[in-house]
């Protein structure tokens, strides 16, 4: 099948268009709903199987399907459909422009440009009269830039798929591995007292601040010391302290919060356990108490994970030969930044994934995001070409 031969750059760039156009994230009232329902409708005017799904009220996912409709996918295009919001951009967020072959606007990488990709070999493959011998899926999922509600839901009703590609970012490298996010709060509990009678009181502050020097001194040295293939080290990062409310006052409460990046050969428990060790000294030092805790409220409900497939699997070859017969050139494997899907789909599901789409991850919630529309078109080539390869 070719591309082309059923859709046009022209058609490819209005459905991308329509998409960035379209507010969908956590400040818009109707969520996802609107783009939900514009995917759905495309795809049922072209005559592919197609629902909507409520994740919660005014968030639905959106599927479609080529071959048998149903929880059973022998390959499945998973994208997210929300993006952040608009913030503070260079220029209106959801008025898309193309400029110089490129286009701009929120979510052009992150990640509609993808999904506008998946829906173009959806549209070509049903226009060429292809008959699918194994099911192709789509799932436009809500909430990746929250909780991963959509992904999780997927899980949740028993949707599988034996293969599946995440279409953030990768400017079209087939990456097999991402690390895994936690985010943890440690809280030191003193005593307070006036100001002019420090000893009196117990210093929470003073108890962070020894805590923040021990992390960046001791488990940051221990952390960086641990590798895994392609991805490197972990990190840790204190990114916000807050603690007493006047100067006069010795402060009886100090909050930090941490973000952890953690490898495929890392466990929770260990990294709870490493920073919770350095939290016990501190607070016995200081003799005060504390109280440790992951920041469940705001990250995946099945835990941000790492994912890691090998280099030597089948379907991390077979995406790879698919990209080099469109790209002319072979991108080998590599690793993705930032965190996936895959971390909950890889984990929780018998699913190989690989992560590979238009656009940059340095474009991705940048104030001036970006994608190249070549990208989106090569890729939207190469999901054809997966098509035809897994379930032709």
């Amino acid at each position: 099948m070719k591309l082309f031969s059923y859709v046009s750059k022209e058609e490819i760039l209005k459905i991308l268009m329509d998409l960035v156009a379209i507010e969908s994230h956590r400040e818009n009232e109707q969520k996802e709903e609107k783009v939900a329902q514009y995917i759905h409708q495309k795809l049922k005017e072209e005559g592919i199987a197609t629902k909507l799904d409520y994740v919660e009220p005014k968030r639905p996912n959106v599927y479609g399907f080529l071959g048998e409709e149903g929880d059973v996918a022998e390959l499945m295009f998973n994208g997210h459909i929300d993006t952040i919001p608009g913030f503070q951009m260079d220029y209106e967020p959801f008025q898309p422009f193309v400029k110089d072959g490129i286009i701009y606007g929120r979510g052009t990488a992150d990640m509609k440009g993808g999904i506008a990709a998946y829906i173009a070999a959806l549209l070509a493959a049903k226009r060429s009269g292809f008959q699918a011998k194994k099911t192709v899926m789509f799932a436009g999922v809500t909430g990746e830039e929250e909780r991963s509600n959509g992904t999780e839901h997927l899980i949740k009703t028993g949707k599988r798929a034996k293969y599946v590609v995440i279409a953030e970012p990768t400017s079209l490298q087939p990456c097999i591995a991402h690390k895994g996010m936690e985010w943890i709060e440690v809280k030191f509990i003193g005593r307070a007292t006036h100001g002019s009678r420090p000893h009196d009181g117990i210093n929470a502050v003073y108890a962070g601040a020894q805590f923040c020097s021990k992390v960046e001194r001791v488990l940051q040295n221990e952390i960086e010391r641990r590798t895994f293939p392609m991805l490197g080290t972990g990190t840790i990062n204190v990114g916000s302290i807050a603690g007493g409310t006047d100067p006069n006052i010795v402060p009886d409460e100090c909050i930090i919060s941490m973000d952890r990046r953690w490898l495929p050969s890392e466990t929770l428990e260990m990294i709870h356990g490493e920073i919770e060790e350095i939290a016990k000294e501190v607070a016995q030092a200081y003799q005060c108490k504390y109280q440790f805790r992951a920041m469940r409220e705001l990250t995946a409900a099945m835990i941000n994970a790492p994912y890691a497939l090998a280099k030597e699997d089948e379907w991390a070859h077979c995406v790879c030969d698919a990209s080099e017969e469109v790209l002319n050139c072979r991108k080998e494997v590599g690793a993705f930044p930032a965190w996936s899907d895959a971390g909950i789909l890889g984990v929780h599901t018998d699913a190989k994934c690989v992560i590979l789409g238009p656009g940059n991850i340095t474009q991705a919630h940048a104030n001036d995001e970006f994608c190249e529309l070549k990208e989106v078109y090569q890729a939207a080539e190469i999901y054809l070409n997966l098509i035809g390869k897994i379930c032709g």
